[in-house]
């Protein structure tokens, strides 16, 4: 399974990813070997992954950011946040990219365990995801940037030098041009193959016209039209590659529009495993530990089991030979007495070479512990002279019960290690059932009225308002049409709003929009609870000025009949709403908000910081089963502090 891009991906991807330039660096994020920026783009948000030693790509698998910015994370924020993307380039044809943000460039090198490294405009190291020292360079601070030494460009090479290049070593043609034209083994078979010769085939038995074949082959592969596909082989992943290759005909394919959408899917996947089994490594390891204590526990259970058992049928045994043990001790006892233990050992020696019944018994004699071992139906049975018969049969008793006290103990303990194990399974069970924290950005175009502020009134008109002084003037100037109507609150610097086709609309419609224009107004930080506003004609606004005065961008002068609405509350409302078949989340006038969810959050000007306004209001929306970005509830809300006065559903 491939784990790391190839320069011929790279190439693709950085061909691809030119769209990005322009783009502005919204914040870095560093986690590991990863470095992820968020871009804001003419098409909205865009995450670039950059991982050290694997890959480059714009990804919509975003992980859950770490809670404490490394000092790396710091320094790429400083330099690059606010910046704009002025070039996405390969360097050459090696595995390097490169991506320059005014003054600075951040390097991804990878290659083997690669790096990240932000360097000035004197090509100085400003930081590095870490510090090392080669042969022929240094990443360290200060120093200057040194590329890899240089390797040969497929894509520059003429075909003079490739039969240069061909012919310096007696390889086969796969391997000639893997090493000598910085290709890979895949690249080079695909060539082969489209060239008409085996892989294996010594470069030395191919012609000038052969190694043509092979050269114009190399010119078209890396300049082929783009087919990016996952390839599969039984059923798993095996490759992504961002044109169509002879080498998987025949294997299972899934195509994507760009190549980074087919990065993205391959290597989220890998990532996502991988996350999985690190979560639950340590986990998996308490699992091992828990079952190794598991088999020695139940080991020991069959031993005190046997041992317990042993003892009570011994026991139980003397008793059911009553007379005959009875006897043997009365004899021992007496014989031991008189002749002594040695004399005792010879005698039973002695009495069974003669056949003696009671001298077969007798497997064992100790003197020390006074005691006569015999083996009784085919069981030994330990016998203590010094002891009557019950006293002897109490004695495994004694020993069956501190064996059964132990297998109870052991048994507690089995079973608690038993449970402990069933409780790791099921954790390792919840946490691969988990959603990992790695979020996945669904990515959608977004409508064009949604560069605005914006609701549907309760009468279901389309009302817009200016984001800033750039959007105010995009809504007046493209978006203002003869039909519609023209709202603004009685504020120095509130947002221009438009009522689309508004000259039909009620009055109801009329007070929402002029009600929105001065929630939506410097009022609302200011803490203003009542503003005026009024509507007017859309002839009526215009850029024109009395002479001498100057309007400045996104400011409109507003001739003729202001018709005034006084004392509008500065009070909104938070809701979902479904719109042209879609979902938004909305910040309106709760009239509007209502109209379309029977569900929605009142808002008004308070001492709640925005930050934290944001996340009360995204609470509240998990629980009802929206999953809303901050970001995004953060751009609809009014400026300035809030407070939530009501919850309706």
């Amino acid at each position: 399974m491939k784990e790391e891009m190839s320069s011929v991906d790279i190439r693709y991807v950085v061909r691809e990813l030119q769209w990005l330039v322009g783009s502005r660096v919204d914040k870095v994020y560093h986690d590991g070997d990863e470095i992820r920026i968020k871009l804001r783009t003419r098409e909205g948000r865009a995450d670039l992954i950059l991982q050290a030693g694997k890959r480059f790509h714009l990804t919509s698998y975003v992980k859950e950011a770490p809670k404490q910015p490394s000092s790396f994370t710091m320094l790429l924020r400083k330099h690059l946040s606010g910046g704009f993307i002025d070039a996405i380039e390969q360097h050459g044809f090696d595995r390097i990219v490169k991506i320059r943000v005014g003054d600075y460039t951040l390097i991804g090198e990878l290659f083997r365990r690669g790096n990240v490294i932000l360097v000035d405009s004197e090509n100085r190291i400003v930081a590095a995801l870490r510090y090392e020292e080669y042969k022929d360079r240094a990443i360290k601070p200060k120093a200057e940037y040194k590329y890899p030494p240089a390797r040969e460009n497929p894509l520059e090479v003429s075909f003079e030098r490739f039969l240069e290049l061909m012919r310096e070593e007696e390889l086969e043609l796969v391997r000639a041009l893997a090493r000598k034209l910085n290709m890979g083994g895949m690249y080079a078979e695909e060539i082969s193959i489209r060239a008409g010769f085996a892989k294996t085939t010594p470069v030395k038995e191919l012609s000038d016209e052969d190694l043509r074949k092979v050269y114009e082959a190399m010119v078209k592969t890396f300049n082929d039209e783009p087919r990016p596909n996952i390839v599969f082989k039984e059923g798993n992943m095996h490759d992504v590659v961002p044109i169509e290759l002879k080498i998987y005909e025949g294997l299972e394919k899934k195509y994507f529009n760009t190549f980074s959408e087919a990065l993205d899917e391959y290597f989220g996947r890998i990532t996502i495993e991988k996350a999985k089994i690190e979560r639950t490594r340590k986990l998996e390891n308490k699992k091992r530990q828990l079952l190794m204590t598991l088999r020695k526990q139940e080991e020991m259970l069959k031993g005190f089991e046997g041992a317990m058992r042993e003892n009570q049928e011994i026991g139980d045994l003397i008793y059911a030979n009553y007379s005959l043990v009875e006897r043997l001790l009365d004899e021992f006892r007496r014989a031991t007495e008189k002749l002594g233990w040695e004399e005792f050992r010879k005698r039973i020696e002695e009495g069974k070479k003669a056949g003696n019944r009671a001298a077969l018994m007798v497997k064992g004699i100790n003197p020390k512990e006074k005691s006569v071992t015999i083996e009784l139906e085919e069981k030994k049975v330990k016998l203590y002279l010094n002891r009557s018969i019950g006293e002897n049969a109490e004695l495994y008793y004694e020993k069956a019960k501190k064996f059964r006290h132990k297998y109870e103990g052991a048994l507690k303990a089995y079973e608690d290690t038993k449970r402990k194990l069933n409780e790791v399974e099921k954790l390792i069970e919840e946490e691969m059932k988990k959603e990992l924290n790695v979020k996945r950005i669904e990515r959608r175009k977004k409508k064009w009225f949604e560069k605005f502020r914006w609701f549907i009134s309760s009468e279901g008109f389309l009302v817009l308002a200016g984001k800033d002084a750039s959007t105010n003037e995009i809504l007046i100037k493209r978006h203002m049409s003869e039909n519609d109507l023209y709202c603004h609150a009685n504020v120095y610097g509130a947002p221009h709003v438009v009522i689309k086709d508004g000259q039909k609309a009620g009055e109801r419609t009329i007070f929402e929009a002029c009600q929105f224009a001065v929630s939506m107004s410097k009022a609302w930080s200011r803490g203003v609870y009542s503003e005026d506003a009024y509507w007017a004609y859309p002839n009526q606004v215009t850029k024109q000025t009395p002479s001498g005065e100057y309007l400045g961008k996104g400011a409109f002068m507003v001739y003729g009949k202001r018709n005034w609405l006084h004392g509008l509350p500065l009070k909104l409302a938070v809701g979902v709403i479904n719109y042209e078949g879609e979902d938004f989340v909305v910040c309106a006038p709760v009239e509007a908000i209502k109209a379309h969810t029977k569900r929605y959050i009142v808002i008004r000007p308070g001492s709640l910081k925005k930050s934290e306004l944001v996340k009360r209001i995204k609470r509240i929306l998990e629980k009802w089963g929206y999953r809303v970005k901050e970001e995004d509830l953060m751009a609809v809300l009014p400026p300035g502090n809030g407070d939530v006065v009501e919850v309706v559903g």
